[in-house]
């Protein structure tokens, strides 16, 4: 059962981050999370920052193992083999999941 839900908070943050997976999600019922919430599931250790390996453990089966290391590679920004949750995306988005916009000045 934990596999499972696993699995499709994998794919549902599939979809939320690469739109282009979205073929991936067929057959699986979608569970809308925002990507704080994501970032919560892949971080299994709860040590603050995802790991090629807590990635690997959710996006293998997905993906398979070279597209979802090349993800992570693209996702890490520093390469410094862990996504922090700026890196990840889960601190530049409101609950809706939609990106954050700059007010423009008045001037």
């Amino acid at each position: 059962m934990k596999k499972s839900v696993s699995a499709i908070l994998a794919v549902s943050f599939l979809a939320f981050a690469f739109p282009g997976s979205a073929h991936a999600a067929k057959g699986v019922e979608k569970k809308k999370e925002s990507p704080a919430e994501a970032f919560e599931t892949f971080d299994q250790n709860k040590d603050g920052v995802i790991t090629l390996a807590e990635y690997l453990g959710l996006m293998k089966k997905v993906l398979g193992e070279e597209t979802a290391k090349t993800r992570f590679a693209a996702l890490d920004k520093n390469s410094d083999g862990k996504l922090t949750k700026d890196e990840f995306g889960a601190n530049s988005a409101d609950t809706e999941g939609k990106p954050k916009r700059k007010k423009k000045n008045a001037s």
